[in-house]
Order: structure tokens, then C-alpha cells, then sequence
């Protein structure tokens, strides 16, 4: 292939005229000073640096610091090439989300091993949340996803955000309140993980989108029991292993709420300030499609483990115990694959008041 031809085609495949002329020069000897690749490209030294920084991240090069002076490689064409997938993943990416077929919807499950397309469907997930979304992930993908997230909070979405390592890249001057319900750092690299609304999310190895992610690859889901699964997972294995870095308040009460999960967060954090809470609330019991209404009866209990001490008997518990004039009820969730099939009830609306307020302490 000549070389103005594979100039252009390295060009088409997203590198600056510089960077595709950088990229030549050290392809022609197999390593270069950063001299050398500043005569050939007719760029200063210094502008060689960042072009070789990008090169570098994109996987075509070696930059060897140690040498003296400074020597940038040429990595294996087999690996140098098999970046470029980056580039028709984002494209494939892209007309995906323009194309639509009238009787198949998404994929139940969706292998994906470019890092860019991860990204992508993480974001797409966030987009798409509705009431809430756990995440564990690599603190060096906050900048990729920070404008999603805001997003979600400014629509209600309650967001769990564990940040794990590199935690060494938690930046000091966020405003987390804009970004997260509860975030928290673990210093450890467990597996990517981005559930929505107990329905779709991403999970996949930490390196896929950390350091050289290699032969990496990532699940894209959007099954509820998949999605389950791995919720149940992130929940149980890895957040308990979390820092808190950040708690929002509680929402102001009287509050209601259609999904358990939130009102079970706001519950906790009202206690965990001190107030009694009262409750309307609308149960079913599991297997039956009968409901009742109990009015402004007490919360005696509330059993999680995603903000504060851990109130739950088992991993995956989260629901709300009223005493009621039917006695003792505890109530989970009513709508994710994780049903309430310990507490025996589901909860279908709640609304939560301050027993201490004398407007919130007699029914209407």
C-alpha cells in the first residue's frame, strides 16, 4: 500500500494529518526519539509529545519515558490494527441507533468488546433510566458519564454510584448532589456493573474500560431476570464494600412514591435524622391481585443496605414494616424482577409524612 494511501486511511479511521504522520515516521523505522518524529512531521517537540500521547491511547504505540532520550515504538501490526475495531464499533453504534426494525426490538443480551461502544450503551442506559440506577465503575469513567447522570437526578432517577479504582482520580471539587443519591470509592477493581430500573444496564470485566482491556468484552442486557441478577450481585457483593463519599438529603415530606426502592433510601435517611415517619400505603399481597390501603400508619422498620448502617437481615432486602390494624406487614418491591417473595407483600404506592409534624398526624 503506498504511503499518501495508508495516510488516508489512517485519517479515515479518526487520526489527525499530524497523528498519521507522526504514526509513519515511527512505523518506518520501528522506534523513533521524539526528534526524529519532530523533523519528519515538521511539528516542535513539544506538540510530538501529545500526538504521541494520543497515538499511544488509541494502542498504536509504545512510548518508552525511560530511554534517554525518549523512544516511541511501533506496536505489532496484528495489535495496531485490531484498535481500529474502536472506530467501526462507534460507527456500527451509531447507525444502530438510527435504524429501526417494526417487529424486533434490542437484543435480550449483546456481547460488546469495544470500549467505545460500552461507553456508549452505559450512557444509553442512563438516558433510559426511569426510577433508578446502581453503578459500579472504574473513577476514571465519571467524565465519560457525569452529563448523564445529571441528567437522571434532574428527572428523579435515584443514582448509586460506586466509583472503584483507580479511586486515586475522585476529583475533590465535585458537587456530587448534581450527580448521585448516595456515592461512595472501593479501592479494589471488581467488574464493571450499570443496572437500570431492575431492566437493563451493562456488566463486564473493570479492564474493558480500564487500561489495556485487550480480549475484555462487556454484557449488554435488557431481560429483567439478567438484569436481577446482576443487580442483586452489585448490591450484595460490592457496595457493602464501599466508602461513602456522598449522601443527598432526603426528599421533603409529605413525599409519595410509585418505587419502593426510593421510598425505602428516603425512609432511611429521615430516620437516620431522627424523624418518626407515618405512611399511607397501598400493599398486594404477593400471588393475589387484591390490594388495601392503610392511612398514616406507622413505618416501624425500615431494612436496606444502599445509604447508611445496614438495616437488612439478607443481601438483597429492601422494603418498609407498617404496622397496620391488621397487624405487622413488611413490603418490598412491586415492579423489578426482584420481588418481595420474603416479605410477602408488594407495596404499590407510598407516601411518606413526618409523625412529628402535628398537619401529617391525623387522616384527612
Amino acid at each position: 500500500m503506498a504511503e499518501d494511501s495508508l495516510r488516508d486511511h489512517l485519517v479515515s479511521f479518526g487520526l489527525s494529518a499530524k497523528e498519521a504522520e507522526a504514526y509513519l515516521a515511527i512505523l518506518e523505522s520501528g522506534e523513533a526519539t521524539t526528534g526524529d518524529v519532530s523533523r519528519s512531521a515538521g511539528v516542535s517537540q513539544g506538540y510530538v509529545y501529545e500526538l504521541a500521547a494520543e497515538l499511544a491511547d488509541r494502542g498504536l504505540i509504545t512510548v518508552d519515558e525511560a530511554a534517554s532520550p525518549t523512544l516511541l515504538r511501533a506496536r505489532p501490526p496484528g495489535e495496531a490494527v485490531g484498535t481500529f475495531t474502536d472506530r467501526l464499533d462507534r460507527m456500527e453504534s451509531e447507525i444502530a441507533t438510527r435504524f429501526r426494525q417494526s417487529d424486533a426490538g434490542e437484543p435480550a443480551v449483546e456481547i460488546v468488546h469495544s470500549r467505545a461502544t460500552v461507553r456508549k450503551r452505559i450512557v444509553r442506559t442512563l438516558e433510559r433510566a426511569r426510577r433508578d440506577v446502581i453503578l459500579t465503575l472504574p473513577a476514571t469513567e465519571f467524565e465519560h458519564v457525569r452529563e448523564s447522570l445529571s441528567e437522571a437526578r434532574a428527572r428523579g432517577v435515584a443514582v448509586y454510584l460506586q466509583l472503584v479504582a483507580p479511586v486515586d482520580r475522585v476529583a475533590d471539587d465535585v458537587e456530587w448532589d448534581r450527580y448521585a443519591t448516595v456515592a461512595e470509592t472501593w479501592d479494589a477493581r471488581p467488574p464493571v456493573t450499570v443496572v437500570a430500573d431492575e431492566e437493563t444496564g451493562v456488566m463486564g470485566s473493570h479492564s474493558i474500560l480500564s487500561g489495556r482491556h485487550g480480549s475484555a468484552y462487556a454484557l449488554v442486557f435488557s431481560q429483567r431476570d439478567i438484569a436481577g441478577g446482576f443487580f442483586g450481585n452489585a448490591i450484595s457483593n460490592f457496595w457493602p464494600m464501599g466508602e461513602v463519599l456522598h449522601v443527598a438529603d432526603p426528599d421533603p415530606l409529605p413525599a409519595t412514591y410509585d418505587h419502593v426502592r426510593t421510598a425505602v433510601t428516603n425512609a432511611a435517611l429521615h430516620e437516620a435524622a431522627g424523624r418518626s415517619l407515618l405512611a399511607d400505603v397501598t400493599v398486594r399481597a404477593v400471588g393475589t391481585e387484591e390490594t388495601t390501603t392503610y392511612e398514616r400508619v406507622p413505618v416501624v422498620a425500615v431494612r436496606q443496605n444502599l445509604v447508611g448502617d445496614p438495616t437488612n437481615e439478607f443481601p438483597i432486602e429492601n422494603s418498609l414494616v407498617f404496622e397496620t390494624p391488621d397487624g405487622r406487614i413488611a413490603a418490598g418491591g412491586n415492579d423489578g424482577s426482584l420481588q418481595p417473595f420474603y416479605e410477602g407483600y408488594a407495596a404499590e404506592s407510598v407516601t411518606l409524612y413526618d409523625a412529628g409534624s402535628a398537619g401529617d398526624t391525623t387522616s384527612p
